[in-house]
This record gives C-alpha cells, sequence and structure tokens, in this order.
C-alpha cells in the first residue's frame, strides 16, 4: 500500500491534467464536446484505482537502484556509535573493502546497532503516526463531502414534494410542446416553489424542473424559454453526469483539480444548453435578454445546488452571455462519433496508465565493486541520458513553387479521382478540351511539405495530394480544375470546399468540412460534407446532397435531388417563387435537429399533403421557427418543432409542425395547418371556394373568411376529462353545435366531442378543424 498510494496520485494528478489542459484546447470547439472531454477526465479518475489493482503489471526500470545497494558507506562495519550519543565517528576500515563474516549477518551485535541509530528513533515514530494518520483524515473528509451532498439530496427532494404542482392547461400545453421539441421521452415533474431563486432540474430517471414561485406571472415566451434550457438538460442526462463529478469530489476531496474539472464541467453543461436553446431557433440577442433576468434574482443554493443543474449562477454569468451573443461559435451537439471518439481515447490513456510500474533499475553492487579492485568507495553521481528520436526531413522540396500547373490527356466521359488527404478548397469548370488541367495554389504554414500528382488512369485521371511528413501539417491549398464538359467526378478530401459549374455526369464522395456548390450541372450526384453550407442552383441533378451542420438551398433544380442537413434548414425553391426567396429565407430559423426534404419526382410528404401543388416556396428544418413573408405561388412548409408564420400567400400552403403556433394570412387558396399542440390562426381572403383542413393536439383554432363564405362546416373541438371545462364553437354565424354525452376514450384519455356540421351559403368545399382542449372561432370579415 505504501507504494501504491504515491503511483495513485501521480496517476491521478496526470488524468486531471490531461484532461483540463484537452478541454481548453478545444476552446473553439463546441461547449457539448469540451463538457464530454471533461467528465471521461472525472469518470477516468473514478475507474483509476480499480484498473490500477486488476490491470497486469507493465514494469519500466526507471528508478534508482535499491538503497541496500547505494549505501554501503552505511554498513555495520564502517560505522562506529559514541555510545554516549555526543558525538558520531565514521572511520573507513579494510573491513569495508572484504566481506566480514560478523558484521555482515543479521542479527548480531553490530547489526543492530547500526539499525537502531541510522534512523533517528523520534523521526521514525513522526512519520509512522503521520503514515496512519492519513487514512483517517481522508476518510473523514470523504464522509464530510459525502454527508454534505447526502444533506443536499434528502433536501432537494423534500423541496420538491412540498412544491406546488404546475399542472394546469397552460403550463401542461407548453411543457408538452417544449417537451416534443427537446426530444424527452421521459415523464417530467414541473413544480414552482418559494426556496428556489432560479430555475432549476434534477433527477435522473424521473426528472424535476423547478421554478420560482412567481413562474406564474411570466410570459408564454419567457415559460417556453426557460423550459427549453431545462428539458435540454434532461435531455442530456445532465444529472447523472453531475452525479459522477460529485462522488469524484467526494472520493478525491484533497485534490484540487477534481474540484476545478467539476466547475468546468458544470460551465460547459451550462453552454451547451444555452446553444441548444439558440439552435432551435431562439434568437440570441432575446435568450441573452430572458438569462440576464433569470440571474438577477438568482442566489446561492449549497449541496443542493451542486447536485442540481440551475439554468443561471451569477459567477457564470458573463462568459455565457459572451458565448450566447458571439456569431462565430459552433452551436452543433457532440456527436456520437466525436463521443465514441472521446471515450476511447480515455480507454487508451487509462489502460497503459493503470499498468505501468516504475521500479529501480538493476545494479551491480558497489561493495563488491570496491572489494575487487582494492579501491575506495566513491559517492554515486546518477545520470539520465535524453533518447532523441529520429526528425522526419523537413527541408522544402527543390524547385516546387506554391503555384504551380499539371494537365494529362483524358477522354470525354471518363472520371477523375480526388484523394486530397492533404485537404483544400476545389474549384472544377468544364471546357471543350480532352484533358484535365489542375492550377494549384498551395498555401498554409507547412504548404511545402505537400506532395501533389497527378497521374492518368484506366478510366481517366487522379488528383493526389498527402503530406511528406507522417505528423500532418496545417495547409489552405486550392485546385482549380478544368474537366472536359462530359465528366465524372469522385471526391475525397480531409477538408474544404467544393464547387462544380457547367459539368455533366456523377459527382460522388465527401470533404471532412466545407461548403458545396453546385451550378449549371446535370446528372447524379451523391456529395456529403462534415459541415457547411450547401447551395444547388440552375440545375437538373438526381440524387442527395447531406452537409452535418449548415443550411441547404435547392434553387430552380429540376429531377429528383434530395438535401439533408444535421443542424439547418433545407429550403427548395423554385423558379416561379424565386423572386420571394430571399424574404423566405431570412426568417427561417435552423434547427437542431435533422432537416430534409425531397425533390418535386419523389416526396416522402406528398401522401400527407394530397393534391397540394409543388410549386411555390418549399421549406423544412428539424427543429425551429419558419417564418415566411410572403407566398404568392404557394408554400410547402414544416419543422419538427416550432412557430410557422406564413404571410399573404396564394395557390395552395401546406404546414405541419410537431409542437407551435401557426399563422397563415390572407390567404387566397386552400390551406392545410397540422401541429402536434399550438394555436392555429388562418385570414382566408377573397370570394374562391377554400378548402381548409386543420388539426391541432392542443390548442384554440380561429379562421377568419370572407362575409359572403360558401362552405361546408366539418368543425370539432374535443375536451378531456381533465381540461376542467367544456370547449366550444364560437362565432359570427348561426351555428348549430351538438355534443356527446359520454366519455369516449377510443382516442386515449376520455373526452367528449363538440362538433358543428352545416353549410354555409350556396356550400362548396369542406372546413374541416380538429382540436383538443381548445376552441374553435370563425369570425366574418
Amino acid at each position: 500500500m505504501s507504494a501504491f498510494v504515491p503511483a495513485f496520485l501521480i496517476k491521478l494528478t496526470l488524468i486531471l491534467v490531461l484532461g483540463i489542459l484537452l478541454a481548453s484546447a478545444l476552446k473553439s470547439a463546441a461547449p457539448s464536446l469540451r463538457h464530454v472531454v471533461l467528465f471521461g477526465t472525472l469518470a477516468s479518475s473514478l475507474v483509476l484505482p480499480v484498473a490500477m489493482r486488476i490491470s497486469p503489471s507493465w514494469d519500466v526500470a526507471l528508478l534508482p537502484p535499491r538503497a541496500a545497494n547505494l549505501d554501503y558507506d552505511r554498513t555495520p562495519a564502517t560505522v562506529a556509535i559514541n555510545k554516549t550519543r555526543s558525538q558520531e565517528t565514521v572511520t573507513q576500515t579494510p573491513a569495508a573493502l572484504a566481506p566480514n563474516a560478523t558484521a555482515g549477518k543479521p542479527g548480531s551485535s553490530t547489526d543492530a546497532a547500526s539499525s537502531a541509530n541510522l534512523v533517528d528513533p523520534a523521526t521514525q515514530t513522526i512519520g509512522a503516526r503521520a503514515a496512519s494518520a492519513m487514512p483517517i483524515a481522508w476518510a473523514l473528509g470523504f464522509v464530510g463531502v459525502l454527508a454534505w451532498l447526502t444533506i443536499g439530496r434528502i433536501r432537494l427532494r423534500r423541496i420538491g414534494r412540498a412544491a406546488r404542482r404546475l399542472d394546469g392547461f397552460d403550463w401542461t400545453r407548453v411543457l408538452d410542446d417544449e417537451r416534443r421539441g427537446a426530444g424527452v421521452r421521459k415523464s417530467v415533474v414541473l413544480a414552482a416553489s418559494h426556496v428556489v431563486s432560479t430555475p432549476l432540474t434534477w433527477g435522473w430517471t424521473t426528472p424535476v424542473i423547478l421554478l420560482p414561485e412567481d413562474a406564474d406571472d411570466w410570459s408564454e415566451e419567457h415559460r417556453r424559454i426557460v423550459l427549453r434550457h431545462e428539458l435540454a438538460h434532461v435531455a442530456r442526462n445532465d444529472s447523472f453526469s453531475q452525479l459522477v463529478a460529485g462522488v469524484g469530489c467526494a472520493l478525491y476531496w484533497f485534490h484540487p483539480l477534481a474540484w476545478v474539472a467539476e466547475r468546468k464541467m458544470r460551465a460547459e453543461c451550462e453552454r451547451a444548453c444555452d446553444d441548444r436553446v439558440v439552435s432551435l431557433g431562439t434568437p440570441a440577442t432575446d435568450y441573452a435578454a430572458h438569462l440576464l433576468e433569470v440571474a438577477r434574482s438568482a442566489r446561492a443554493f449549497g449541496a443542493a445546488g451542486f447536485l442540481s443543474v440551475a439554468m443561471a449562477r451569477p459567477s457564470q454569468l458573463e462568459g455565457r452571455l459572451l458565448a450566447v451573443l458571439s456569431e462565430s461559435r459552433q452551436r452543433v451537439s457532440a456527436s456520437p462519433t466525436a463521443r465514441r471518439t472521446v471515450a476511447a481515447l480515455f480507454v487508451l490513456i487509462l489502460m497503459p496508465l493503470a499498468a505501468f510500474r516504475a521500479v529501480p533499475k538493476p545494479d551491480v553492487p558497489r561493495a563488491a565493486i570496491a572489494v575487487a579492485h582494492q579501491q575506495p568507495i566513491l559517492p554515486v553521481v546518477h545520470s539520465r541520458q535524453a533518447i532523441v528520436p529520429p526528425v522526419q526531413n523537413r527541408q522544402p522540396r527543390v524547385g516546387i513553387d506554391s503555384s504551380f500547373h499539371l494537365s494529362v490527356p483524358v477522354r470525354p466521359g471518363g472520371t477523375l479521382t480526388l484523394d486530397l488527404r492533404s485537404g483544400g478548397a476545389i474549384i472544377v469548370t468544364a471546357w471543350d478540351r480532352s484533358e484535365v488541367a489542375v492550377d494549384a495554389h498551395l498555401a498554409g504554414r507547412d504548404w511545402r511539405l505537400t506532395q501533389v500528382r497527378l497521374d492518368p488512369s484506366d478510366d481517366g485521371a487522379t488528383l493526389d495530394s498527402r503530406f511528406t511528413s507522417s505528423e500532418g501539417g496545417s495547409s489552405s491549398h486550392t485546385f482549380r480544375i478544368s474537366v472536359p464538359r462530359k465528366f465524372n467526378l469522385r471526391v475525397n478530401s480531409s477538408g474544404g470546399s467544393i464547387e462544380i459549374s457547367g459539368v455533366e455526369g456523377r459527382f460522388t464522395g465527401k470533404t471532412g468540412g466545407g461548403e458545396i456548390e453546385i451550378t449549371n450541372a446535370r446528372g447524379d450526384v451523391d456529395l456529403r460534407t462534415g459541415g457547411g453550407e450547401i447551395r444547388v442552383s440552375d440545375s437538373h441533378l438526381t440524387g442527395s446532397v447531406a452537409t452535418g451542420g449548415g443550411s441547404v438551398r435547392i434553387e430552380r433544380v429540376s429531377g429528383n435531388l434530395s438535401g439533408l442537413s444535421g443542424s439547418g434548414s433545407v429550403n427548395y425553391i423554385s423558379s416561379s417563387s424565386a423572386s420571394s426567396d430571399a424574404s423566405a429565407s431570412a426568417g427561417a430559423g435552423a434547427g437542431a435537429g435533422a432537416g430534409a426534404g425531397a425533390g418535386a419526382a419523389s416526396d416522402p410528404g406528398s401522401a400527407a399533403r394530397g393534391a397540394y401543388a409543388y410549386s411555390g416556396i418549399r421549406m423544412t428544418s428539424g427543429g425551429g421557427d419558419i417564418s415566411v413573408p410572403e407566398a404568392p405561388n404557394g408554400a410547402y412548409v414544416t419543422t419538427g418543432g416550432g412557430d410557422i408564420r406564413v404571410g399573404p400567400s396564394g395557390g395552395q400552403v401546406y404546414v405541419r409542425t410537431g409542437g407551435g403556433r401557426i399563422d397563415i394570412g390572407p390567404a387566397a387558396g386552400s390551406v392545410e395547418a397540422i401541429t402536434g399542440a399550438g394555436d392555429v390562426s388562418i385570414n382566408l381572403q377573397g370570394a374562391n371556394d377554400h378548402s381548409v383542413r386543420v388539426a391541432s393536439g392542443s390548442g384554440n383554432v380561429t379562421l377568419e373568411v370572407p362575409d359572403d363564405l360558401n362552405a361546408v362546416l366539418d368543425l370539432e373541438a374535443a375536451y378531456t376529462e381533465n381540461f376542467g371545462r367544456k370547449t366550444r364553437i364560437l362565432g359570427d354565424f348561426d351555428l348549430k353545435t351538438t355534443e356527446t354525452t359520454t366519455w369516449e376514450d377510443t382516442q386515449g384519455t376520455p373526452r367528449k366531442y363538440v362538433r358543428v356540421r352545416q353549410t354555409i351559403g350556396r356550400g362548396g368545399n369542406v372546413i374541416r378543424v380538429r382540436t383538443v382542449n381548445g376552441d374553435i372561432t370563425l369570425r366574418r370579415k
């Protein structure tokens, strides 16, 4: 145990230092990735003592030879001690240069004397007492921190039991909306208490969101933003990571770096949730204002605050506000691949570190050397020789400039393979020559280490770019490439933008990160980028384009082309609506989930949309608000969760949101609006027959219709047992309502229905409305 504890403390410190430094080095990355790194640091520190016990031994001779072989000048044959202890005399005798049959034996009188007097008994007693007191001190500290955390946990439970449940319709509707938008499927308890001064969340299996007592006075916008932030904690399982951090701080209460790692992890946790709220469509300036409002009343909460995650702490406010308002920061969540990579990195560090054992170097006893040569024993001076690994040749390549031209003859219809391991911007244009020409410009810190080759192949040509050093390098290259008008491209690049113009063929491959732009092209496409905007225009293409983060804009493109974005909107703009595209795209909020859409020939939403045309504006997002100021030729708009606003429109309008408010109008054509939960407001204009279909999982529906409306009404407002009142169908027309008398449970929660089914004017198209726990209002303009 005496050897285990120092080795463990050194390894623990090394893990904490590496984790904190790695998180600091990733300052330009997303906060969620830094949070994963710090969580992995604390989790690895918890596993370390167990790993050291069960791992096989990896012995490395690093320590000096053992003291028994070094200190022969203190053997019993060479030390004489005055019994009066008034003075100590050390004499070098011939006995030191030859074996001594008596002195060297354990148990001899001289051996006993030397053993008793080489170490001061008082010093030995103090050291023994200190060593025995260390486990007691650690145990007291561990029990103290653990008791503090336990008391905090008990206090949280008591506050939760005494808190007032916010289970009214207004709160339930907002909570359900935001829970769906956050992707939280667990049951969440929402309550208010006078004990807390800032919104906070705790609980792993059954999350609890606790709000201040004055939460009922908040506006709906403020409620949504606060719940959006707290539900982000629930979706990320931050309560579990905070529990792991608490156990780590209790075990290693004596180590300041454990507390530093916990504090940094908590700060990155809050910033990751801030980014998630902003990425869901909340304007950064608005969110910063709400965050400041919450922080004004925040106060310390003790151990209960350590185990929970609060929305705002004054100590972290300035940094969070600056991060929220920064326009250059990444706001994407750490991908599963990034999480797995971090986990693998810590495993690769932990396994050899746990197995490592520093052992003494083998050495020949100095006494034996002295005896053999009949020489006096001299002091030993230890030295360490540095082993310098061979260094790669980093000299400039002779005869190669930073800009040069390469070309090879090819036949039209061939394939250009781009294998750019050094990365670089790719600009491909078509010409009428039977050759591939490359104008390369190498830039960046390590441009001299880049090797570029253009070689002919059986089916075309291959452009290869890589670093000559195994250590890699930093570069900013550009490759301007001309190919025959009919030619295929196969791309594999470690990073950089891709531009294709005027080429007809098949375009496949990926880039590690960078924008993709395709114009005036024809053929098949399957291109992907790790992150960056995608723009495709004035082309006839079949296939797909995808980005890990960024918006996709497909404008005036025929064929069957689909777009996919991991954290942005996907906009389809037809030629007839190009004039209104600028205003429509400006109002689209980028969602945090995957946004996707399909082209005219194959659209997964076509079955649901029925007869609604493909003309006009087409926008879809994985999550976030969408605003279309005008859609003169109609619109097809969907979002995974968020509000939708469509201004003056013609043609057919189809909108769908997983949860959020819908506002449409004035609309001169037919309208279909579907929301998982939220109010719907539609303004119909003109004497044309309007076909209307509205469905809301929970919310009020308001229709403004022309005074001379001719339609068939099919209106239905259901209300559940826990709603507290009957729903109503109101209007400026003479409406005849009916109501069911029994509670029906065919749709889940038992409910009754209020219905209107009648003809207005001469009749005509059907206006069909379905809503739950909301009123329907029909207003005459």
